[in-house]
């Protein structure tokens, strides 16, 4: 293994890795087991998490690749005077063995990605062994590992999961297209063409204060972004430019051009709803026929855009690392690659439901996809994202100054870069064997050990086959050296103590809710979170629910608060049950009320600031025990929301209803199946067949966490959702409204 603690190593990795490499005779996609790159004096070895497969510039590859030797020419005139000039003077001969040679080599593809840095060249500055980088250029490749030039890095910052981080290059592409543009806020802006890069664009464009318009030949784009939360989605037909119209007036102050397309329609209709002056830049791959009148009416200003930024194609920007004065060059593709993860880290734009995971060993599937094949599959709604196993990743240092850390800055987080991920549970009952234990196992974890709970139990997960052996304890569990993550899911009174203890053991921990049922609980089990190692995260399944998720991003407007109302219409339960003993349970407000409290802050993107609680219940029981409650929140960002919880009522109503109002948007999700999305006078409305309470996806980013150290939740999010809990039994007690320190 490498020596990560120096800069330099010794000498070059010489380990094998595995790389995605294509055929340009017939665009073929194979996986090859290759030797690793060594790490440049101008740049850096990162071992790769993700790398994202780009649709547009991809498939084109492909397709370019399956034509003939005269389609190829026809295609690109450019490399047949290539081969022209080199054949006058080499000779036919020679110059057919080297296009012969070439079409038959095997080559890399790939230009965005996002792993760990685990050696530095001597010449780079700003970054570190243990680093998480996007990075960007012809050798960001679909590899376990590349060596990237310095430039062509950029940090992620902790809140930004990887996976989205992977399609940052992409996304650059998008906002040096929108650069070009010279919008300002208030301007209109029309994307035409919504793929990967024009729905990124979107979002780009609505985090800006840009209201944008996106039109799409396919009906099918068209809903998706509508349900993104496009302001207006209009499909691609001879009314199209009449529309813009009755949206504008005077027609749109830009237009991206983001299509693929053989014909130039595109362009003129970007032409004919450009207002006078307006700008029109293309980002896609379209030919360029203008009418000269076109462009003369209006007088408009066209721009082909090159990649993603200044310094592309520059020697010395990209493999030497002089970089442009800022002062003068503002935007270069690196601080275009930074702007994008900082707007993701902000919440300003999020693209994780733009992602889908494909293990690396499935490239070739993958790219059948893009194609269209026969029986490959769907084609991809977002980005195809290649995913990295890590059968021997390097961790980072240890940092020494851990210790004199201020309180509530957690430590740098390891992963373990094992597949699959070992794990051991405790507390092996009715609801880890419904929810939990088959999640795990479809998301491919490797379920060694099983203790807690009583005998049977753990016993019966064995014999089952769920998991390979018990556990005599508890502590048997945590301290297990073949175990990389420990899951509770004891009953609450537990939860604090064995998550602190399996923290300090070096573990990766995922713990059912609630975290705590004190607050000296709370802090502990927080502090020894922000000392450990190994990452926490909490059985909040609902915010990685899909339709809570689409929810989200369709009200999500930046500078606007959200109004939200979640009614839970949670039924009975009998009094002599656990939940309801303070010391067991905690109460059903602790040991419920935080998956609906954790919901609606994650809808609102905003951490909670304020609870006032009422309720009432049994007059035998304790006031924190209530559970029939209405609570009020608010949040930092001002908005507001409204928590219904009851146990009297109908059992025939449906359990949840979540309602949310922002700008002129309303959201309606009715038991995590049905999901309304009314937009003006429009509306979607869509249904599952079971209801997606998140559970399958909470697994599958809990494992992504073990593996790469990078939290599904960071610990702000876990405390002020916990804090803002045991706030509800708090105003119960006094009647009072309870602050909250954000």
């Amino acid at each position: 293994m490498t020596d990560v603690t120096s800069t330099r190593p010794s000498h070059p990795p010489t380990k094998a890795m595995k790389q995605v490499l294509q055929v340009p005779q017939n665009g073929r996609t194979v996986v090859r087991t290759v030797p690793r790159p060594p790490c440049p004096p101008g740049g850096v070895l990162v071992h790769n998490a993700y790398s994202a497969i780009s649709s547009g510039t991809e498939r084109a590859r492909v397709e370019l690749s399956r034509k003939s030797l005269v389609g190829k020419a026809r295609e690109r005139p450019d490399l047949v005077r290539e081969v022209w000039r080199r054949s006058r003077s080499q000779g036919v001969r020679a110059t057919m063995r080297v296009v012969q040679q070439r079409l038959s080599q095997e080559t890399p593809v790939g230009y965005s990605c996002a792993g760990t840095v685990v050696e530095v060249g001597e010449h780079v500055r700003g970054l570190l062994p243990g680093d998480l980088v996007a990075c960007a250029g012809g050798a960001a490749n679909h590899a376990e590992f590349v060596a990237v030039p310095g430039n062509l890095c950029a940090r992620v910052p902790p809140d930004v999961p990887l996976a989205s981080a992977a399609i940052t290059t992409i996304a650059s592409v998008a906002l040096h297209g929108i650069r070009l543009l010279e919008a300002q806020v208030g301007s209109r802006v029309a994307v035409i063409g919504c793929g990967l890069v024009g729905q990124i664009a979107l979002r780009l464009l609505r985090a800006a204060g840009i209201e944008a318009l996106a039109i799409d030949i396919d009906p099918q784009r068209i809903a998706q972004v509508r349900a993104a939360g496009a302001e207006h989605a209009i499909v691609f037909d001879d009314t199209a430019a009449e529309r813009v119209r009755s949206v504008t007036g005077a027609g749109v102050d830009g237009v991206l051009v983001a299509a693929a397309s053989k014909v130039s329609d595109p362009l003129l209709l970007g032409c004919e709803i450009a207002r006078d002056r307006g700008a029109i830049v293309l980002v896609g791959a379209v030919p360029i026929e203008l009418p000269r009148a076109a462009l003369y009416d209006k007088e408009l200003r066209f721009r082909v855009s090159r990649s993603y930024g200044p310094g592309r194609y520059d020697a010395e920007y990209e493999e030497r690392g002089l970089d442009y004065p800022a002062g003068y060059v503002p935007w270069t593709e690196k601080r275009n690659m930074e702007t994008v993860l900082r707007l993701q880290a902000r919440r300003l734009v999020s693209f994780t439901d733009l992602v889908e995971l494909v293990p690396v060993e499935n490239a070739p599937g993958a790219y059948s996809r893009l194609t269209a094949a026969k029986d490959a599959g769907p084609p991809p709604a977002g980005a195809l994202v290649l995913s990295y196993a890590f059968p021997d990743r390097p961790t980072p240092p240890p940092n020494d100054g851990v210790s004199a850390r201020p309180v509530g800055r957690a430590r740098k987080k390891r992963g373990t870069g094992r597949t699959p991920v070992r794990v051991g549970l405790i507390g092996p009952g009715g609801f880890a064997g419904r929810a939990l234990i088959p999640e795990l196992k479809r998301a491919g974890a490797d379920l060694v050990l099983v203790g807690g709970g009583n005998g049977p139990s753990a016993a019966a997960a064995v014999r089952t086959g769920a998991f390979r052996r018990t556990a005599a304890s508890t502590d048997e569990v945590i301290n297990d050296p073949q175990i990389d993550a420990v899951v509770i899911c004891t009953r609450h009174g537990d939860h604090a103590a064995l998550a602190s203890d399996a923290l300090r053991a070096g573990k990766h921990v995922f713990c059912e809710k609630p975290l705590a049922l004190t607050t000296d609980e709370h802090q502990h089990v927080l502090e020894a979170a922000r000392a450990a190692p190994g990452t926490l995260m909490v059985g909040f399944n609902r915010r990685f629910s899909a339709p809570l998720r689409q929810m989200r991003d369709f009200l999500a407007a930046p500078g606007s608060p959200m109004t939200l109302g979640y009614r839970v219409s949670a039924g009975a339960v009998a009094s002599e049950h656990w939940v309801h003993d303070l010391a067991t349970g905690g109460g059903r407000a602790l040991g419920e009320g935080c998956h609906f409290i954790d919901s609606l802050s994650f809808l609102a993107g905003s951490p909670v600031v304020e609870i006032h609680a009422c309720g009432h219940g049994p007059q035998a029981r304790p006031v924190q025990a209530y559970d029939n409650l209405a609570v009020t929140l608010r949040f930092a960002d001002h908005g507001v929301a409204s928590l219904v919880y009851v146990a009297d009522g109908s059992p025939r109503v449906p359990k949840e209803r979540i309602e949310g109002f922002c700008a002129t948007r309303t959201a309606i999700l009715n038991d995590y199946s049905r999901l309304e999305l009314h937009d003006g006078e429009h509306a979607t409305r869509s249904r599952r067949s079971q209801p997606d309470k998140g559970h399958s996806q909470e697994m599958v980013e809990f494992l992504a966490a073990v593996r790469s150290g990078h939290p599904a939740q960071s610990l702000d999010e876990i405390g002020n959702v916990m804090l803002a809990t045991l706030a509800v039994v708090e105003s119960l007690r006094t009647q009072r409204p309870v602050h909250i320190p954000c």
